[in-house]
């Protein structure tokens, strides 16, 4: 995204970009990705919570203040789990089975979790003014967690035809109705990307960068479900002769 500066931006100082080469601005931009997580935790019918992790205060069962805990509330409707991430709570979505399936150790139900931001820094949403053209055709990527009612025909997040539109379509118009999403049938669509100062070093190759999340078993298995893999074997390494077990 690199262009010559505009008329209306000092040319060795440009205030939205970064001057890599001379006459040449690099802007400041944002990536945006969403990922439309079909969930189906041993069994169709699912729930979504929130956790947050809160610090508990000074008490009788907690003389030292060094006490902190899982805050987890249930996502009942789908204007509830219009959600954004918050790296100061630690903050992560659990998708739960409610078929009565639980786990064998803790005795809740079997459950993933969404973690976000696991490859590279946390990011913000979308910076454009919500009545730009971009936030109209992108508004998806307004809030990091978006939760609704399966639904085949809502395959995309940002609507359809999104080049053609005027109209913001897809998740903002879908959650309208505000279905219910405590134990159903649900997708969850993640919005994560990159905000991207760019530097001089990124020009004129760009290096990488990274962004992504993890889902992760949390209560799932009955224990670590690796522990029995057998260790490999590196076949670079040869004992040359001159070890201890001659």
């Amino acid at each position: 995204s690199t262009n010559l500066p505009s008329a209306l931006e000092d040319p060795m100082q440009p205030k939205y970009g970064t001057l890599v080469a001379p006459g040449v601005n690099s802007q400041i931009h944002q990536h945006m990705f969403c990922s439309r997580l079909d969930m189906a935790v041993d069994g169709t019918k699912n729930t979504v919570s929130e956790i947050d992790i809160v610090s508990e205060p000074i008490s009788d069962t907690n003389p030292y203040g060094n006490a902190f805990y899982p805050k987890e509330t249930i996502l009942k409707h789908e204007q509830d789990a219009v959600r954004t991430c918050d790296a100061s709570k630690a903050r992560l979505w659990k998708i739960s089975n409610a078929e009565g399936k639980v786990n064998a150790i803790n005795k809740k139900p079997v459950s993933y979790k969404l973690i976000p931001f696991t490859r590279g820094a946390a990011q913000p949403v979308l910076f454009t003014h919500p009545e730009s053209a971009v936030s109209k055709k992108g508004n998806f990527a307004s809030a990091h967690l978006w939760v609704t009612k399966n639904n085949h025909k809502e395959r995309y997040p940002a609507g359809e035809y999104t080049p053609q539109l005027k109209e913001i379509d897809g998740l903002p118009t879908w959650i309208q109705s505000n279905r219910q999403i405590e134990e159903e049938d649900i997708v969850l669509w993640h919005s994560y990307g990159v905000t991207h100062i760019p530097r001089v070093e990124d020009f004129p190759v760009m290096p990488c960068e990274s962004t992504g999340f993890t889902l992760k078993p949390d209560g799932f298995f009955g224990g670590n479900p690796a522990i029995d893999i057998p260790p490999e074997t590196n076949s670079k390494s040869k004992l040359d002769g001159t070890c201890c077990n001659e």
